[in-house]
């Protein structure tokens, strides 16, 4: 069964095709909790050095559980633009604000792609190395310097093993680069049809195609195209077979430390920097600015921040330089603070009114979307589950299994003609079927609170009795909305 990837409020999230599960965790979840309380507006005006700056601002709660921050990317793809309002409207935001700087007087309307990184959901949407508001799994914005990394490791059919790391994710240098290598999601687009480079087509972690033809991205898979320089045909394409498996590394480089993507609900690269810690802390030099836009002129500008109840900050400010702007932010109460493109691009929303409108399409823009139903973590023996999120349905914990059952080694099938999920730990096999309440547990049949259901092509089940039957423990971390699956 090749279920749909594609979420829209998160875009598309990739290598991940079937299936998910979830488990009563009681009455001590609330339900009442709402996310129009954790998301709040306000204009004011504030002088600096005698002169008057209108500032709006958007705050959210992240620990509402009925809440995701995510960055996202013009519907066609990376490079391409749209209308900031639809953006909204197709990830259900209930705020927004525009991203990071894009190639905005690129003629051609299907390259104008971002300059700063961006993170979703553990994922890496696209590579780069920048200042960014980062929003890790615990919840808490931060403003930090992040950098994305990436490995490839191959594994031959004889067991030997080759790794490389492409230059960039969802990146294009250029026709002129020859020796580029680059790596390509769905976020990208539906397919790779640079010339001059070959293509090496991934699904479901094997290499299944190598063609210098144009290539489809798979919605369970990637693309990588690698510059057809003599270098790279001996270094690289030589060593890649159909039939081998590709395993992708993706990490994120942060001070000393760098760390699995998977650590990452949220990151967007722009800058500069404009306040650490409660000070204002400025350095053009050291965030890579020279551009006078920039660095001398007064703007329209657009920001994000931290307050100091760790909140989450959107919004814009009048025409102001970036040091006019890190003092206003100050004065307001903000600890963190960081510039996000400006002028023509600024823009800023709150529930269903566009406070600034942009006059330009968009390649991306930073949401707050707000759902149905809390959403919940998942952890399997404390490694967090980043491609979905559970959800709350009559006080039942939902999830996607897919990435519970790999994490618990439990082998898992899917009979797409008897709509029928088998899996197996051990000497415990589970039989279960979309809505349908009637399980079985080794053949004898036992009755599920709530039935498995499929949404936005995932298949949910109630999370602790699968986890129990299987033999793991469920807690639950109500701070976080996070379910906690332990195995010995």
């Amino acid at each position: 069964m090749q279920l749909n990837t594609r979420i829209r409020g998160a875009k598309r999230i990739v290598g991940i095709t079937i299936l998910g599960f979830s488990v009563g965790l009681g009455a001590s979840i609330p339900t009442t909790i709402s996310a129009s309380s954790s998301v709040s507006y306000k204009s004011q005006s504030v002088t600096y050095q005698g002169k008057a700056f209108t500032v709006q601002m958007v705050t959210v709660d992240l620990k509402d559980p009925y809440l995701r921050v995510m960055p996202v990317v013009a519907d066609a793809g990376v490079g391409h633009v749209e209308d900031f309002a639809s953006m909204l409207s197709s990830n259900d935001a209930v705020a927004g604000i525009n991203g990071t700087f894009f190639d905005a007087y690129e003629e051609n309307a299907t390259i104008r792609y971002p300059n700063g990184l961006l993170v979703g959901s553990g994922e890496i949407i696209h590579s780069g190395a920048n200042q960014s508001l980062s929003v890790g799994i615990d919840k808490l914005p931060q403003i930090e310097y992040l950098k994305t990394e990436m490995k490839i490791h191959i594994t031959h059919s004889d067991g030997t093993q080759y790794t490389f790391s492409p230059w960039g994710v969802n990146k294009y240098y250029g026709a002129a680069v020859l020796d580029q290598v680059n790596l390509y999601t769905t976020e990208f687009g539906k397919s790779v049809a640079f010339t001059k480079g070959t293509k090496i087509v991934i699904a479901d972690q094997v290499i299944k195609q190598i063609t210098t033809n144009t290539a489809a991205i798979p919605t369970n898979g990637q693309v990588i195209f690698v510059g057809n320089t003599d270098s790279n045909l001996k270094y690289i394409v030589s060593k890649l077979h159909v039939g081998d498996k590709a395993e992708l590394e993706a990490t994120v480089k942060k001070a000393n430390e760098t760390l699995s993507s998977e650590n990452w609900e949220a990151a967007i690269g722009v800058g500069p920097k404009l306040l650490t810690n409660g000070k204002v802390d400025i350095d053009y030099k050291r965030d890579g600015f020279t551009d006078p836009k920039i660095t001398t002129n007064a703007n329209a500008r657009s920001f994000v921040g931290v307050d100091k109840s760790k909140k989450l900050v959107l919004g814009t400010i009048s025409a102001a330089t970036a040091s006019d702007m890190a003092n206003v932010l100050l004065k307001l109460g903000l600890t963190d603070a960081m510039n996000m493109d400006g002028g023509a691009s600024s823009a800023l929303y709150y529930e269903g009114s566009m406070k600034r409108t942009p006059s330009r399409l968009l390649s991306n823009a930073l949401v707050v979307r707000r759902y149905k139903e809390p959403q919940v973590q998942v952890t399997v023996n404390g490694q967090f589950i980043d491609e979905f999120r559970g959800y709350v349905y009559k006080e039942k914990t939902m999830v996607p299994f897919r990435g519970i059952f790999e994490r618990i080694q439990a082998e898992f099938k899917w009979d797409e003609a008897k709509r029928v999920l088998t899996a197996k730990k051990g000497e415990t096999t589970l039989v279960l079927r979309p809505d349908d309440r009637i399980a079985e547990v080794n053949g004898l049949p036992v009755t599920l609170d709530v039935a498995p259901t499929i949404r936005e092509g995932h298949i949910y089940i109630p999370l602790r009795f699968v986890a129990e039957t299987l033999g793991a423990k469920v807690t639950w971390d109500p701070i976080l909305y996070r379910a906690l699956l332990s195995i010995e």
